[in-house]
């Protein structure tokens, strides 16, 4: 892919959708480490774990609060957990970390992360209350190593750069293409036509603009399925792409079937393997 590359099709995401063998097991397609969810927001780390597991991702391993095991374990029995203090010497063992949906601030979060922050990674997606949590931290972008994708609203992307939200939706895309470089990360700037942007410059822009989407939550849906298709094999920046796209396409389905208001982003879930399953037919 080139610096010229825009506008994501079916036929391109189609073409990098990973294969499903016969003779696989759940090793074959990937492991997501997830940590999200907090008090507050327990729904955050159900919706990013069930995604994943919607787009094929072989094992989904949560580190949460005792609360948030409650809620996601009823909801979602396919899920495993980890706790806080075993995700250091556990963290090789998985091909993605997801980091930051509904996580929180607090002071034992913000000590945690800056631990993580020093850990060898290898492919990382932050979210939410990880970017916000990054945002306070001076140069982070020098901190985090590894492929990582960063998938911020306007909102968090204004937190990021001290830009304001205007400024930023006025000029979505050469904004993205000037931090994702300056960062050394593949940028996500969420909203209506998505815009994701590598270090290098490669640019994808989602055909899709849905009111049904701007909700809670769907955000939390899309870090999912990113950590869920790099689980799988993908590079981080096609992953991000084809996410977008996935995401996209259950939506505008969604939107056909209910209208564009009154959409739950657990609506979106029982769709994404559907979805995947035309994309691999067309």
């Amino acid at each position: 892919m080139n610096q010229e590359f825009r506008n994501l099709t079916n036929r391109w995401v189609a073409g990098k959708l990973p294969a499903r063998p016969l003779d696989a097991n759940k090793g074959t397609f990937g492991k997501v480490l997830v940590i999200a969810g907090s008090e507050n927001f327990p729904g955050a780390a159900y919706l990013c774990c069930a995604a994943a597991y919607r787009v094929g991702a072989g094992l989904v391993t949560l580190i949460t609060e005792k609360e948030v095991k409650t809620v996601v374990s009823k909801k979602l029995p396919e899920v495993t957990f980890l706790s806080f203090s075993e995700v250091f010497e556990k963290l090789n063992h998985y091909d993605v970390v997801l980091l930051g949906p509904g996580l929180g601030q607090s002071k034992n979060l913000v000590e945690f992360v800056d631990r993580f922050l020093k850990e060898r990674l290898s492919k990382t997606v932050i979210d939410g209350d990880g970017l916000n949590i990054l945002s306070k931290k001076q140069n982070w972008w020098e901190k985090l190593n590894g492929e990582v994708v960063l998938t911020p609203h306007p909102g968090e992307m204004a937190r990021l750069t001290d830009l304001s939200i205007d400024e930023i939706q006025a000029n979505r895309e050469e904004i993205t293409k000037h931090f994702a470089k300056k960062w050394n990360k593949i940028v996500v700037l969420k909203g209506a036509n998505t815009v994701i942007v590598s270090p290098g410059g490669e640019v994808g822009v989602s055909p899709f603009a849905n009111p049904a989407l701007a909700t809670a939550g769907t955000g939390d849906v899309l870090s999912g399925i990113i950590a869920g298709l790099i689980a799988q094999g993908l590079k981080p920046f096609d992953a991000a792409c084809c996410g977008v796209y996935i995401h996209g396409m259950a939506g505008e389905e969604i939107k056909q079937n209910m209208g564009d208001a009154g959409v739950l982003a657990s609506d979106l879930l029982p769709f994404l393997p559907g979805i995947l399953k035309k994309l691999r037919q067309s």
